[in-house]
């Protein structure tokens, strides 16, 4: 008796001790900039921002390569996906393009309008290096 007790109060320590671990949503903070000081000229598509979305998300694990001084990853109509490194000497972030995806649609989640526009940056899923920027492109 003595052992099955011990037993279920090691296993009820060990799950107290694995629920206290936090989750990846916990350790990365997402800080999604909706950017609407650049005025409704900058608004991008909500329709075609979710076009890009699903393009990238379809990518899968493909690496999406980000520049320090922008890289397009998905353009429909006037709106684009861009990535922008923030690693310092000129070297590029990289992500799975599905990460890019992720990152993107918690940007249409925090940041879209009741006029059907979007503006804003967040980071990749996972990837403080690499800024998803969705804007409006001539």
């Amino acid at each position: 008796m003595v052992k099955l007790s011990l037993s279920v109060f090691s296993l009820l320590t060990a799950a107290t001790l694995v629920a206290a671990v936090p989750t990846p949503n916990e350790i990365f903070k997402r800080d999604v900039t909706c950017r609407d000081d650049l005025g409704p000229g900058a608004l991008a598509n909500v329709n075609e921002a979710v076009e890009c979305i699903n393009y990238l998300a379809s990518l899968g694990g493909q690496a999406c390569v980000a520049t320090v001084s922008g890289q397009s990853f998905c353009r429909r109509g006037q709106t684009q996906i861009t990535g922008l490194s923030r690693l310092g000497g000129g070297q590029n972030a990289i992500s799975s393009c599905n990460d890019v995806a992720r990152g993107a649609g918690q940007i249409l989640d925090r940041c879209t309008r009741g006029d059907g526009t979007v503006r804003g940056a967040n980071e990749a899923w996972g990837n403080g290096n690499l800024l998803v920027d969705i804007r409006r492109v001539p």
